[in-house]
C-alpha cells in the first residue's frame, strides 16, 4: 500500500461513484488524501447514455469506505455538463477541506454507432459530458491551485484517441479533445505550479463497456473480443491499473512531469 504518499493533499474525483472513478478515489485515499466525489446520485437519470449510471447508493457507499480509510471525504451531487453544478461541488470542497490539491476529471460516457446514423442527441450528450464537463472542471479548480501554486489535474482521455475504432466516433472525438485540452492547459499552468496530464486506459471489465453492451444487446464477453483485438496484451486491465497510474502523476516523484498523455493500454498504442 502507498500510505502517506498523499498526506494533506485533498482531491475532487469526479463521476468518482463506481467504476474507475471509485477506484481512483480510493486508490488516492489509501495513499492519504481526503478525497470528496462528484457524480450524479438520483437525481439526474436524463443524463443516462441509454444504460444505467451510478446513483446515490453507490455515492454513499464509497464515501463510507473513504471514511472507513480514515480519510476524510465528502458525497456532492450534480451533472457536470451543469456549469452551477460543478462550480458548487468545487466550492463545497475548498470550504470543507481547506484547498484542493488534485482534480481527476473522470466523469464520462460512451455511445456507439456509425457516425452518419448517430442520433443528435447521442452526439450532444457525448460532447456536454465528456468535453464541456471537463472543461467546466478545470475551470473551476484552476483559481484555487493557481492562488495556492500548486495543483494536479488528470484529465481521463481513452485509447480511442490513439487509433480508430469502429462505432466510436462521437466518444473518440470527444475524448481527444479532452487531450489536447490538457496539453494547452499544462502549458497555461506551469508557472503556477500546477501539473496536467493526461491518461489513457483501455478497456476495463467495468463502468461504460458493460453499459454500451447491454444498451445494443450485446453480451459483454463478446464485445470483449473486440476491445481485446486492439491490444497486445490479450486480457482486459483491472481499474486499479489505470488508478495506479494516476497515484504517480499526483504525486511528489511526477513533480516535473507535465503534457503527457499516458496510455494505459495493453499495448494498444503499439499495434
Amino acid at each position: 500500500m502507498t500510505a502517506g504518499r498523499l498526506e494533506g493533499r485533498t482531491a475532487l474525483v469526479t463521476g468518482g461513484a463506481a467504476g474507475l472513478g471509485r477506484s481512483h478515489a480510493l486508490t488516492l485515499a489509501g495513499a492519504g488524501a481526503d478525497v470528496a466525489i462528484f457524480d450524479l446520485g438520483d437525481a439526474h437519470c436524463d443524463a443516462e447514455p441509454g444504460y444505467r449510471l451510478s446513483g446515490q447508493f453507490e455515492l454513499t457507499d464509497t464515501v463510507d469506505e473513504i471514511k472507513a480509510l480514515g480519510r476524510r471525504s465528502l458525497a456532492l451531487t450534480g451533472d457536470v455538463r451543469s456549469k452551477a453544478d460543478v462550480e458548487a461541488a468545487v466550492a463545497e470542497t475548498v470550504a470543507a477541506f481547506g484547498r484542493l490539491d488534485i482534480l481527476v476529471a473522470n466523469a464520462g460516457i460512451a455511445v456507439m454507432g456509425s457516425a452518419w446514423e448517430m442520433p443528435d442527441e447521442d452526439w450532444d450528450l457525448c460532447l456536454a459530458t465528456n468535453l464541456t464537463g471537463v472543461w467546466y472542471s478545470c475551470r473551476a479548480a484552476i483559481p484555487h491551485m493557481q492562488r495556492q501554486r500548486y495543483g494536479r489535474i488528470i484529465l481521463i482521455g481513452s485509447t480511442a484517441v490513439l487509433r480508430g475504432m469502429k462505432g466510436l466516433s462521437a466518444y473518440s472525438a470527444t475524448k481527444a479533445g479532452v487531450v489536447a485540452l490538457g496539453r494547452v492547459l499544462a502549458v497555461e499552468l506551469a508557472e503556477f505550479g500546477v501539473t496536467v496530464n493526461s491518461v489513457c486506459p483501455s478497456t476495463v471489465p467495468a463502468g461504460s463497456g458493460r453499459g454500451l453492451a447491454a444498451r445494443h444487446g450485446l453480451d459483454f464477453e463478446e464485445l470483449k473480443g473486440s476491445f481485446l483485438e486492439y491490444q497486445a496484451i490479450k486480457t482486459l486491465l483491472e481499474p486499479a491499473d489505470i488508478s495506479n497510474a494516476i497515484l504517480f502523476l499526483v504525486s511528489d516523484e511526477a513533480r516535473y512531469v507535465t503534457g503527457v498523455t499516458l496510455p494505459v493500454d495493453g499495448g494498444t498504442s503499439a499495434l
